[in-house]
């Protein structure tokens, strides 16, 4: 599948919007049905199966389940933030709040740690997290990893990998079907976290408990993206969503889009 370059992503975007649940916003807004695979809604058009990007921090989840599943980490080990994490050159410091205890997967997740996800994918053989993130549903480009750094880089979202947004509705779509495993356990309270008192703030919905993960990229041609991704009921899913729009964050710009539509057809159907 071919790399949009960053004209052509920009012209295609400028073909949609503002209508409907992407308001302003340009970009990719899906929602699936979770039982039929069905989408139930979607804006966006062929972006949806065309638009290329770094996943960004929609990758975590992913990442420490694998890591669950591998056994290179325990459910309640823990790490110190740092704050500060520069890979090959470039710096990804945490932007959560300092924190006063150590960081566990559910925080990792919910406040969006880069310094833990990075230490932890160091446990990683060379190649392996590319494996398992093609076995997770991820059947675009993913490069294996042969360095450490290229590994850390892949285990956060912003490189060796790209998504199309209707590919991470399906990964989601595979990760929701999870919820109900041991693995999952934490992962699941994280992304609860992150929409509760986290980076997803904004894609809350009132008495519908909602799992999400959000991701803020720049790609290699200086476009910003950002991302939600996640589905709801988290316990008992009927609904993924993934939303990709242009934009500097993914719990400002796509996560509010994210609820409404969680909002409007969730009340149709819970």
């Amino acid at each position: 599948m071919e790399v949009m370059s960053r004209r052509a992503a920009l012209a295609a975007l400028a073909g949609f919007g503002p209508s409907g649940f992407l308001g302003d916003a340009r970009g990719v807004a899906l929602l699936l049905d979770f039982r039929s695979r069905r989408v139930v809604a979607s804006e966006g058009g062929p972006l949806a199966r065309s638009w290329i990007a770094p996943p960004g921090s929609t990758m975590k989840p992913f990442t420490l389940h694998a890591l669950l599943e591998a056994r290179k980490i325990g459910a309640g080990e823990q790490f110190v933030c740092p704050g500060k994490l520069v890979i090959a050159g470039r710096s990804f410091a945490c932007s959560h709040p300092r924190l006063s205890v150590p960081v566990r997967i559910p925080t990792a997740l919910a406040y969006s740690c880069n310094c833990f996800v990075a230490h932890f994918a160091q446990r990683f053989e060379p190649g392996e997290l590319a494996r398992r993130l093609t076995r997770a549903g991820f059947t675009g480009q993913v490069e294996a990893a042969a360095t450490v750094e290229a590994g850390q880089l892949q285990a956060i979202g912003e490189g060796h990998v790209l998504v199309t947004p209707y590919e991470l509705l399906m990964a989601y779509h595979r990760l929701a079907s999870l919820v109900q495993t041991t693995a999952m356990a934490p992962i699941l309270e994280g992304l609860e976290g992150a929409v509760e008192f986290g980076t997803a703030q904004r894609a809350r919905v009132a008495r519908l408990r909602v799992a999400g993960k959000t991701g803020s990229v720049t790609t290699t041609e200086g476009a910003h993206v950002a991302w939600f991704a996640g589905f709801a009921p988290a316990r008992a899913p009927e609904f993924v969503v993934t939303v990709a729009v242009q934009g500097r964050s993914g719990g400002a710009d796509a996560s509010p889009i994210a609820g409404s539509m969680l909002q409007k057809y969730a009340a149709r159907r819970l």
